[in-house]
């Protein structure tokens, strides 16, 4: 058995990524202070990573001695940084005396395939100088699990750095056969160079300026396969990334409000949801967040492209695509694959090829089946393309398998538990050791049954019910119909706490998780919950041990295992709160939702650029005023990138029928902070509208602009 303390808190090996600036393109991805240093050492986040290796742990840029200080940084373009930065009081190279703030340096950083670097010093003083501007490297190699503590070092070769007059070359030879290098070319040689300090002389004249280029190339290359040389150049490459933020713009939908800070914090979802691209072969998908979950993930990259959906369906059809290749067809308890089932997470670092961690891929996830399903049914609500379905057919059915022989259990409920030695003993998205628990603080034993999990299953078993009745499976149709409504009504019999009145976190091996949770929230968003139940379940969420002004917490405050800190216990996650405000807007609560959603409104502006991240301290924004920060939170974060988008579809009562050519807006209703929202080019099918919202007192009122197709458009107030 694993040190299950290690694995997982794995947070305490790492030293806090607050306020980092972070770019990133596909397979890399750049993690820095704001003064674009990487700290030295071994045991924080900061680095330069590729395909679950950290390439670069060190890359310290000083002047005179010393680290200049940012006066400003920005990494809004998402593939490109730019830093300003000034001058500590020093003595330069001839023994003079410079003064404090009289030295400029901007550093710009561009990410196209290879990390490319341009430093541009300025002398303001009166007099020349001569700077001693070193630049330090080191490259530890680090699998991403060894970075976060889960794992042992890694126990390949490390090359000494070597310097050939004009690149610096640090390499690594993997046990897995796998030579990985980081290659740093000069534009200019350093006048002196000792393992990976490269030392430049800058002499300056008054108002002189310098440039200092280099290009920082990574590669792992398996010594047993050919390998594929790229011709495309850097300057290529820049381009056609600049192109595809600006396509994104463009096919997206466009929303445009009156409220200039809610357009950027829109804005800032889609370009991070943007700057999360991955590619597998032709598919791309969302990998779920910078740096640790840097890759597929299955509940995530769902989840994003569900939250994305009514502006951008191309993600979705091509991350269900992805995902069924991948999809379980054997049984195998290391992975805890099983036929059907889809993935939890793919990694592709030394440690996966070595098969000394499951993710190969891991499969131990409850949630990403039936989430796979809804994602499938919704992307055809908005498109109705069913071909994706017919194409599909053969994992939409293993999926379902998988559900009623694998996750369903003889109390008739989805459950879990743990078969890998390395897995995880939580599988839903809550999946920390201590996040599912009793009122007494003992922890749940397996098997182990969710109740946002029942609520999925629930939710795909209605969903494919209309589906299969549409296309003809008129018995897999009744069947589904009849296995929803039994759900339906031993969920709320057995989860439903009549002395809470509210419903249980889960139900494991000694009974119902009798404390007050998120997880039962997200149950509104899949319909199961009983109406006579909702109006108690909606108050107690906004009651203050659940509420903290900024979002909902993941455990009630008055829980024994709460901590405002904690990953799953206590901490608000903006993707919860979406789903809770979808649920919201489906059960008619408008002013609970608008609440929701302004909290999550008001959080992003306190967030550098107007990123949410992963998550934050559960803290009461009434005493603090202010979010508290969690030291290793992903940011970005894919379906916190997409809770923004998601809660506005929501307030806009978004109810999509491709394929009877329809669109209802059930109820919509802007927020006191928006008085008009304008959403261009919503597709629905093969059509395409151009709608406005407009509130007046507490009503919203929608106007149809302009429509190309035959799509009907009906208000449900």
């Amino acid at each position: 058995m694993p040190d299950r303390k290690k694995v997982h808190k794995w947070h305490e090996s790492s030293k806090d990524i607050l306020n980092a600036l972070v770019i990133r393109e596909e397979n890399l991805t750049l993690v820095t202070l704001q003064n674009g240093n990487i700290p030295n050492g071994h045991h924080h986040g900061y680095g330069l990573y590729h395909k679950d290796c950290r390439f670069l742990n060190e890359f310290v840029l000083k002047i005179n001695g010393r680290e200049p200080k940012e006066i400003l940084a920005s990494d809004d373009k998402g593939y490109s940084s730019i830093t300003m930065m000034t001058n500590s009081e020093s003595v330069d190279c001839k023994g003079r005396s410079i003064d404090k703030d009289t030295i400029s340096i901007r550093r710009i950083r561009e990410i196209p395939e290879i990390l490319i670097e341009r430093i541009k010093i300025e002398n303001f003083n009166e007099f020349e100088v001569s700077l001693k501007v070193t630049l330090e490297f080191d490259s530890d190699f680090y699998d991403i699990f060894t970075v976060r503590g889960i794992t042992g070092e890694d126990k390949g070769k490390l090359v000494h750095p070597a310097f050939n007059g004009k690149d610096l070359l640090f390499s690594y030879v993997g046990k897995d056969e796998h030579i990985r290098s980081t290659r740093i070319s000069f534009s200019t040689p350093p006048q002196d160079i000792k393992s990976g300090l490269c030392t430049f002389i800058v002499d300056l004249s008054p108002n002189e300026s310098r440039e200092i280029s280099l290009k920082i190339k990574v590669d792992d290359i398996d010594k047993n396969a050919p390998r594929k040389e790229k011709k495309v150049s850097p300057e290529k490459t820049l381009k056609k990334i600049q192109f595809s933020y600006l396509n994104k713009l463009e096919y997206c939908s466009n929303i445009q409000t009156n409220n200039l800070i809610f357009n950027k914090i829109f804005l800032r979802s889609l370009l991070d949801l943007r700057m999360l691209h991955m590619s597998s072969g032709k598919y791309t998908y969302h990998a779920a967040g910078v740096p640790w979950y840097d890759a597929l993930f299955g509940r995530d990259s769902i989840i994003s492209a569900i939250q994305i959906l009514p502006y951008e369906h191309i993600i979705a059809r091509s991350t269900l695509m992805l995902l069924s290749k991948f999809q379980g067809r054997r049984m195998d308890n290391w992975t805890e694959e099983e036929p059907g089932k889809i993935l939890h997470e793919l990694r592709v670092g030394e440690k996966s090829n070595l098969n000394e961690i499951p993710q190969t891929p891991y499969y131990g996830s409850i949630d990403s089946t039936p989430l796979f399903l809804i994602l499938l049914s919704e992307y055809i609500d908005w498109t109705g393309d069913i071909d994706l379905y017919h194409k599909l057919k053969d994992n939409v059915d293993a999926a379902i398998s998988w559900i009623d022989r694998f996750a369903m259990s003889e109390n008739g409920f989805a459950t879990y538990k743990r078969r890998s030695k390395m897995g995880l003993d939580n599988q839903g998205w809550k999946d920390s050791l201590n996040a599912i628990s009793h009122s007494d603080g003992s922890l749940a034993r397996h098997p182990v049954a969710l109740a946002e999990v029942q609520g999925y299953v629930y939710m795909v078993k209605r969903k494919f019910t209309i589906l299969f009745s549409r296309i003809g499976r008129e018995d897999e149709a009744a069947r589904m119909k009849r296995e929803a409504d039994d759900m339906y009504r031993k969920f709320n019999e057995l989860f439903w706490m009549k002395d809470k009145k509210y419903y249980a976190q889960a139900i494991d091996d000694k009974g119902v998780c009798d404390v007050i949770s998120t997880n039962p929230a997200q149950c509104l968003w899949t319909g199961i919950i009983d109406k006579a139940h909702s109006d108690d379940l909606v108050s107690r969420i906004f009651e203050p041990d659940m509420f903290t002004g900024l979002g909902i917490r993941t455990l009630s405050s008055k829980e024994k295992r709460y901590n405002p800190m904690g990953y799953h216990t206590g901490t608000v996650w903006p993707h919860d709160n979406s789903i809770i405000t979808a649920g919201l807007s489906k059960y008619g609560y408008r002013d609970e939702m608008t609440t929701l959603f302004s909290s999550m409104y008001d959080a992003a502006q306190f967030y550098p650029r107007y990123r949410l991240p992963e998550l934050f301290g559960g803290f009461n924004y009434a005493e603090y005023g202010i979010p508290i920060k969690y030291p290793v939170a992903c940011s970005p974060q894919a379906w916190s990138a997409g809770t923004i988008p998601h809660m506005l579809s929501s307030s806009l009562g978004f109810t999509p029928d491709a394929m009877d050519k329809r669109l209802t807006l059930n109820e919509p209703y802007l927020p006191p902070w928006l008085e008009t929202a304008r959403i261009l080019n919503l597709t629905i099918g093969d059509s395409r509208v151009d709608l406005e919202f407009r509130r007046v007192g507490k009503s919203t009122l929608v106007n149809v602009i302009d429509k190309k197709g035959d799509v009907e458009v009906n208000v449900v107030y």
